[in-house]
């Protein structure tokens, strides 16, 4: 695998344990799609082989990024990058995106947002009127990644609908649902002319994936993407 040296331009922190690196490769041109991932290593780690972590960058975009919640000793040492430091990265692989003109239908909870969002800004940015409905699962308002630019995508694009669920804050914003995600509403009643991204831990994956299959959804329309702390 050949490492290509990162250079940290930005980080802004989207919660109390999450923060989004913006970054660059000089003198790289750095291709990827909507969706893919990268590896990212640092010697003397633990992990030797790296860590992946889904770009939450869209392709059009100047900046490359990623979004990583602080769990454990690599996202410890992402979250200490500072503007001007480096880091080694690999080049994106994956095949999350399904490159289809349904419309779509995303699922995630916290982080696993990114490699959906950078998806759907790509979508958007390809055709403004692109059909997508957003079904995201956080414990608290406060713990909601991407919070202003999910409000901004939804002000911009009428045919974008996003739907927050809370599940372990007792009073909610009445803009928002109090609970688990709602399969029902996400399958509607035309389960398979939808094609349905989820991404999340892997116990959020199965359930959500089970529960679409067992509300009559084709197995083939649904991509996943799974997150390991």
């Amino acid at each position: 695998m050949e490492w290509l040296t990162a250079k940290v331009l930005r980080v802004r922190r989207e919660t109390d344990d999450i923060a989004t690196i913006f970054f660059t490769v000089p003198g790289r041109d750095f291709h990827y799609i909507a969706g893919q991932y990268i590896t990212v290593f640092f010697e003397q780690s633990s992990t030797p082989e790296g860590k992946a972590y889904s770009l939450s960058s869209a392709p059009y975009e100047k900046l490359l990024s990623i979004t990583v919640k602080k769990v454990g000793e690599y996202s410890g040492r992402l979250h200490a990058l500072r503007e001007g430091d480096s880091f080694m990265i690999s080049e994106a692989y994956g095949t999350f995106n399904p490159q289809t003109t349904k419309p779509l239908a995303c699922i995630s909870a916290g982080c696993g947002l990114a490699p959906i969002w950078s998806v759907l800004k790509n979508e958007l940015h390809r055709n403004t009127s692109r059909r997508a409905q957003l079904f995201f699962s956080n414990k608290t308002v406060d713990s909601i990644p991407f919070f202003d630019d999910l409000n901004a995508c939804r002000a911009a694009h009428r045919s974008v609908k996003i739907y927050h669920y809370i599940t372990r804050q007792h009073d909610v914003p009445a803009s928002m649902k109090k609970g688990r995600i709602d399969l029902d509403q996400c399958v509607g009643a035309a389960p398979n002319e939808v094609a349905y991204l989820i991404c999340g831990s892997a116990d959020f994956v199965r359930d959500m994936w089970r529960g679409l299959v067992e509300r009559g959804v084709d197995g083939g329309s649904i991509s996943t993407e799974t997150f390991f702390e």
